[in-house]
């Protein structure tokens, strides 16, 4: 069974994996419309879900390349899965939301979580999951019939799915070949141009990509493969 294959790395490597799907801040995303096009999709599933702490993860747990990429095989369903039920739950949680308030707490959830990864001082104090309680606490409405799509599924499940694909390629390089700081600097900075644009800001998609792009070459010190 799947269950059995979790070992020490790979139970490490899925809670990593599934807190945006746990603390609320992927739900959010999903429906104040942060994941509508491509672009979104790759920088959200680069920094949100494979970012640094799950690459981190990955190479300390991991004496190979075919051991990493057994890791990433393990959690792969169970990640896909609940991205599917967040995309599900998701539009029911459309209807009983404002949606320009959820905006902006999702817009100041990324820059939370992009202060941690930038390590900025007291950061740590500050909580992702309170953030988004509390904006969908004040952003609670009477829904006048409750009507059910299928619309986040595509885009939820393909961010996943990018994750699971930016993890395995990753797994070809040693954990020695990655600078992680310039990962984690690049992708707080990716995660604050989608904030901005939550708030409203014109932040061109090709500006996310290009940072996260650097960052990653960035981050190549010296590409040598597991032996």
């Amino acid at each position: 069974m799947v269950l059995e294959q979790l070992d020490d790395g790979a139970s490490r490597l899925l809670l990593v994996l599934c807190l945006p799907l746990v603390d609320g801040v992927f739900a959010t995303l999903l429906v104040s419309g942060a994941l509508e096009t491509f672009s979104s999709v790759l920088s959200v599933a680069v920094t949100v879900f494979s970012g640094a702490g799950a690459l981190a993860v990955l190479f300390s747990h991991s004496d190979s390349a075919e051991e990493a990429r057994s890791m990433v095989r393990v959690v792969a369903p169970f990640l896909l899965g609940g991205a599917a039920l967040v995309s599900l739950v998701a539009p029911v949680l459309e209807q009983v939301l404002v949606l320009s308030t959820m905006k902006q707490a999702a817009g100041l959830a990324l820059l939370v979580i992009a202060a941690q990864m930038a390590g900025l001082r007291y950061s740590d104090r500050l909580s992702v999951p309170a953030v988004v309680v509390t904006g969908a606490f004040v952003s609670l409405q009477d829904p006048a019939a409750l009507t059910y799509s299928l619309e986040y599924v595509v885009p939820g499940v393909g961010t996943a799915v990018v994750a699971l694909a930016t993890l395995y390629g990753a797994s070809a390089l040693a954990d020695r070949s990655l600078e992680l700081r310039y990962v984690r600097y690049g992708g707080g900075l990716v995660l604050s141009l989608i904030a901005l644009s939550m708030f409203g800001f014109e932040v061109p998609s090709e500006l996310s990509l290009g940072v996260l792009a650097a960052s990653m070459l960035a981050s190549l010190r010296q590409t040598t493969s597991y032996l």
